[in-house]
């Protein structure tokens, strides 16, 4: 098969005229009689016209191809509609409820047609009078006359070009919300074996490693859900970003009779999805060291998270209202603890 042209949408009414035109002007470069292509352009609209009307738009795409040593124009019309319920009793039917099949398959050489609840595809091919050898040279003549085409409407071309790189976009989108819930529904499947470990450990020291654990591979997993919920802009609001964090640390760590709250405030403002991740540990890191260190044999407590943009740069700030440092430990960020080392 030969691909003449990309993809075109057809979204509206304006879409079906642009199919005709683009139809005809192949039809003309393969020597179709007037009769012949009076009936090709018809049955590849009437196709198209069902896409629009019965499946808000979809995509046509043209090709060349090698029908029984004749060269031939195949038509594909492709949507996301509901489907036809019953093909073979629609082109059975002499009337078939506004599609107009029965009738492209009695023009076309060659019908075919996939359908279900997730969209249909029908195709049909339509042969000319040129022999099979000349297929290469049909293709160039049926470029050439698109071109020509389109130098007389750059208008329809450009809105059809601005069209297909919005359902590029869209795929695109797509694509990464759904690496995004992939990636999180594997990190909880993590989380859950990991907590699985830690309910079955045989000593509190073991179990508490394990808890720390699930903390930080939750840390990740909010930021995938995040993501997962937003257009691929590659950015996520961060303030947003720490309200779900600091919920995910106050239900993992805040124990029962114990009124230990966390509060965020500061600049909001968006911030890479590669950065979230690290900054995400960082911050579930000083937050879980706050629960766990900060309010020994203390029912009440308040941890406070900012994102300031200052002087030198933004600057994150985590504070509690708990006993302090001892003089000991004057000095964390030169401790050599799995917690310090990470934020280094």
């Amino acid at each position: 098969m030969s691909q003449i042209l990309t993809p075109f949408r057809l979204d509206r009414d304006a879409d079906l005229l642009w199919t005709r035109q683009v139809v005809a002007a192949i039809t003309e470069a393969l020597e179709f009689k007037n009769f012949a292509k009076t009936r090709t352009v018809t049955a590849v609209l009437e196709i198209a016209r069902n896409a629009v009307v019965y499946a808000d738009g979809g995509q046509v795409r043209l090709s060349l191809v090698r029908h029984e040593g004749q060269v031939a124009l195949r038509g594909t019309i492709s949507d996301h509609g509901p489907g036809i319920s019953d093909v073979d009793a629609v082109l059975r039917q002499s009337r078939d409820g506004g599609h107009g099949l029965r009738g492209v398959r009695n023009i076309a050489e060659q019908l075919k047609i996939e359908t279900g609840p997730k969209g249909t595809i029908v195709s049909a091919t339509f042969a000319s009078d040129l022999a099979g050898m000349h297929l290469a040279q049909s293709l160039v003549n049926a470029k050439q006359s698109v071109s020509v085409l389109v130098a007389t409407d750059p208008a329809m071309a450009l809105a059809q070009q601005n069209r297909e790189l919005l359902d590029a976009i869209a795929t695109r989108d797509l694509l990464m919300r759904e690496i995004h819930h992939r990636t999180a529904n594997n990190l909880a499947l993590i989380s859950s074996l990991v907590q699985l470990s830690a309910q079955d450990a045989a000593n509190s020291e073991t179990t508490r490693a394990l808890s720390d654990l699930d903390a930080r591979i939750l840390a990740i997993v909010k930021a995938h859900e995040m993501m997962q919920k937003r257009p691929a802009t590659e950015t996520l609001p961060l303030k947003e970003f720490l309200h779900d964090l600091a919920s995910s640390a106050e239900n993992a760590f805040g124990a029962q009779g114990r009124r230990i709250s966390v509060s965020v405030g500061g600049d909001d403002f968006q911030i890479k999805s590669d950065v979230a991740i690290d900054l995400g540990l960082i911050v579930n890191e000083l937050v879980i060291n706050a629960f766990k260190h900060a309010f020994r044999e203390r029912k009440e407590g308040q941890i406070n998270l900012r994102f300031d943009r200052t002087p030198s740069g933004p600057a994150i700030l985590v504070k509690d209202n708990g006993y302090g440092l001892s003089d000991g430990k004057k000095h964390p960020e030169r401790s050599h603890s799995l917690v310090w080392r990470l934020i280094r």
